[in-house]
């Protein structure tokens, strides 16, 4: 039980991991109308305050990209992550 146990685990955080990566390269910043904003497939979607700094901007990200991770992970049932970053 404990070999099964740990196979599902490790296949689990190889799946997680792949997810992240994707995450990584499809939620950005970006560009557009002379703001930026974090995007998703390059489509500005969370506008970029003036006021937030770059740690604010990377928390911001982070948030973003554990959604959508958790996101693929509920649709494959697999369990959620905490947090990312």
């Amino acid at each position: 039980m404990k070999l099964i146990r740990a196979l599902r685990e490790k296949s689990q955080t190889k799946r997680q991991e792949e997810i992240l990566k994707i995450a990584e390269e499809i939620v950005t910043v970006a560009d557009f109308a002379d703001s930026l904003f974090i995007a998703y497939d390059g489509v500005p979607l969370v506008p970029i305050k003036d006021a937030w700094t770059s740690k604010d901007i990377l928390k911001e990200l982070s948030v973003v990209r554990t959604n959508y991770v958790n996101s693929k992970m509920k649709g494959l049932g697999l369990p959620y992550v905490a947090s990312i970053l």
